[in-house]
């Protein structure tokens, strides 16, 4: 059954070393489709995104392990088709981690203050 399911488990273990070591390189981690942010913005979004990478890379490997106990007893094919299901879910989660909505929200309510 792991033979079949480590695939799934690939792309969680890199969101969560990225998230961990982020920490120790310097420079920005987090890039605004919007360009460049102030530093205390920029602090902000690093902080964010790299702790969403973990809590993400996390959740998406207990997702994917659940899938995986769930399934078990399915034919290694039907298996198959749900890993792909799972790994391209994975990715567009990843994708669309909030960290600009987030921004948004902290620094409009520091300024409503």
């Amino acid at each position: 059954m792991f033979s079949i399911w480590w695939p799934a488990y690939v792309f969680p273990c890199i969101m969560v070393l990225c998230g961990l070591a982020g920490r120790l390189l310097p420079g920005r981690k987090y890039r605004s489709p919007l360009g460049p942010l102030t530093k205390e913005r920029q602090e902000f979004a690093d902080r964010l995104l790299l702790k969403l990478l973990w809590q993400f890379g996390l959740a998406f490997a207990a997702l994917s392990f659940m899938i995986m106990r769930s399934v078990r007893l399915m034919g290694s094919s039907g298996q198959q088709i749900l890993l792909y299901i799972a790994i391209i879910l994975q990715i567009i989660g990843a994708l669309i981690l909030p960290v600009e909505r987030n921004m948004k929200a902290y620094f409009d309510e520091q300024e409503d203050e």
